[in-house]
């Protein structure tokens, strides 16, 4: 079964990483799972990848992570690791760069074979975007935001951060793309999908939800939390 787990943002900062990582763990069968980072998004800033492997230790399995920005990384290589995991969870950070790599060095269609092998797919913020057949983010110069092509797993137009003012704008411009229903997602709420379909939305904070806005239905919020 293809499994893919979407949260709209969150930090270790205040422990609500730690209820999210643990559910994502427990959609896996592996007794010792391995686990896949992909800091992409982040250039592959390395700030963020010990504290990651660490925490997946914590909940069960291993880490390892992969740095697609390294051009001495053959695509058998890339695909080797990918294809070697149980569990693939991206950081957050820039979407365009994330999918300009991805396209680039051939991760993403490899990320499509690993959905159908069934290796559980994860993120946060553009980590949780990179599923959907669009996602939107700030990630022009300036922080303009902009509508992003990407992976197609899931068909939807996926917004984080979605209690953000800043973010707000997407009920807006979601009309403007007009092709596909949104799914905005609030921090600290994480999103599963199960062979395509929602089946679970997990709420670390009381108040926060994730948000349906379907075009057959004028793009109005629809909460998939109550």
């Amino acid at each position: 079964m293809g499994k893919i787990v979407a949260i709209g943002g969150g930090s270790f900062e205040y422990g609500e990483m730690w209820p999210l990582l643990r559910h994502i763990r427990s959609l896996c069968e592996e007794e010792n799972p391995k686990w896949l980072f992909l800091p992409t998004a982040s250039f592959d800033d390395p700030g963020d990848t010990l504290q990651f492997i660490s925490a997946f230790k914590e909940v069960g399995g291993e880490g390892d992570v992969l740095y697609l920005t390294d051009e001495s990384l053959a695509y058998d290589e890339i695909r080797a690791k990918i294809l070697g995991s149980d569990i693939v969870y991206v950081d957050g950070g820039n979407l365009k760069f994330l999918m300009d790599t991805w396209n680039k060095t051939g991760a993403t269609e490899i990320l499509r074979e690993a959905y159908e092998k069934g290796i559980i797919l994860s993120g946060l913020s553009s980590g949780a975007m990179c599923w959907f057949d669009w996602g939107w983010d700030d990630c022009l110069e300036g922080g303009v935001f902009t509508f992003v092509e990407c992976v197609g797993l899931l068909p939807y137009c996926n917004c984080p951060h979605y209690e953000s003012a800043s973010w707000q704008n997407f009920k807006h411009e979601i009309k403007n793309l007009g092709s596909h229903d949104g799914l905005a997602i609030d921090n600290d709420v994480a999103v599963t999908f199960i062979d395509g379909k929602i089946a679970n939305v997990l709420s670390v904070e009381d108040g926060k939800k994730a948000w349906l806005l379907k075009k057959d239905n004028g793009f109005k919020e629809e909460s998939l939390s109550d």
